[in-house]
């Protein structure tokens, strides 16, 4: 894939072909890369990972994969990065995090940080998209403790991963393991981005590519601003190169380029698509009807979630009780 840090206005950029979005499937693996995984498998069983729980013996080959391409197949260093992440996520429960999360701060954090799913780009993977140039980092630590703020941010990496690939995976009919990323910058000026944002988009960084890589398949920066520059001086160092191939930055002349990658029928209104957002918290998708997402909560709301379903059938979530926390953050409407 090209990659262009400031695109130009009249030149559209090329993008993945289906090959490139769908690098992980068998059909797309070159001998070497096979030999690879083949390989890793066995230095994970040396380690005794494979028979543990969490990421060890249940972990896919495309969860395998992409531990190995981020670290450009090589196989030991892919073990010392799988390794670290499995202590990681021990050392902060992880697994019990997505399960017992529950975080009344996120109605007072949301309207300050507006992020959401909406629908998927024509090689089925999903859309997400953060309003970067409206988001408050000084006023969600207001309303927030940055722990917090981190444990969400990875609870939401967990949904990804156990909730909505999956889903998305039944609805296209194979694995589906990247999402396109959307990140609007209008609004964005210096005093926004402060020494308390650097150090916050620092951390997520590092959690990211450390512990979830290779998930993202295209991000479109857009709406870039004059000081875009000086802030990308910043920011840019803080990624590795896997990642900045990946990303393509580009002012207010996106619209082309993003219908490239995503139909008009899925593309918000608000950047020039048909797709209406009901606004800016609620996340829509294909694959909300499907399970596990349509049996488990899309908000961190505690172990209460997790209880009864609305037949009462112990061991499911309540289905009413996203509506009940989407009511109650006052989205704001999209405008159209």
């Amino acid at each position: 894939m090209s990659f262009s840090m400031f695109s130009s206005s009249t030149a559209v950029p090329k993008l993945q072909t289906a090959q490139e979005a769908f690098w992980y499937l068998p059909e797309h693996l070159t001998e070497q890369q096979k030999n690879h995984l083949a390989g890793f498998k066995m230095a994970l069983g040396a380690a005794g990972i494979l028979g543990q729980d969490g990421y060890g013996v249940r972990a896919p080959d495309t969860t395998l994969l992409r531990f190995l391409k981020a670290r450009q197949w090589n196989e030991e260093k892919a073990l010392h990065m799988y390794l670290h992440m499995m202590k990681w996520r021990e050392e902060n429960k992880i697994d019990e995090l997505y399960e017992t999360m529950d975080y009344p701060q996120l109605k007072a954090l949301v309207p300050h940080y507006p992020h959401f799913y909406h629908k998927q780009d024509k090689f089925g993977r999903p859309v997400y998209i953060e309003l970067l140039g409206v988001t408050d980092c000084a006023r969600m630590l207001e309303v927030s403790p940055q722990d917090l703020i981190l444990q969400y941010h990875c609870w939401t990496w967990e949904r990804l991963e156990k909730q909505l690939m999956p889903a998305q995976s039944s609805v296209v009919g194979h694995p589906i393991i990247t999402s396109t990323v959307i990140l609007d910058l209008a609004g964005m000026t210096l005093k926004s981005f402060t020494r308390t944002t650097q150090k916050l988009l620092t951390t997520i960084a590092k959690i990211d590519q450390d512990y979830y890589p290779e998930h993202l398949g295209t991000m479109f920066i857009i709406n870039t601003p004059f000081i875009f520059k000086a802030i990308w001086a910043v920011v840019n160092p803080m990624l590795e190169e896997r990642t900045r191939r990946k990303i393509i930055v580009l002012g207010a002349d996106y619209q082309a380029t993003l219908l490239q990658l995503i139909p008009a029928e899925n593309l918000p209104v608000m950047f020039g698509g048909l797709s209406v957002c009901p606004d800016h918290v609620n996340s829509i998708g294909a694959w909300m009807s499907q399970p596990p997402c349509n049996t488990s909560s899309w908000f961190p709301l505690g172990p209460e979630s997790h209880l009864v379903d609305k037949e009462g059938k112990e061991g499911s979530p309540k289905q009413e009780a996203d509506v009940v926390l989407v009511t109650q953050l006052d989205p704001q409407p999209e405008n159209s």
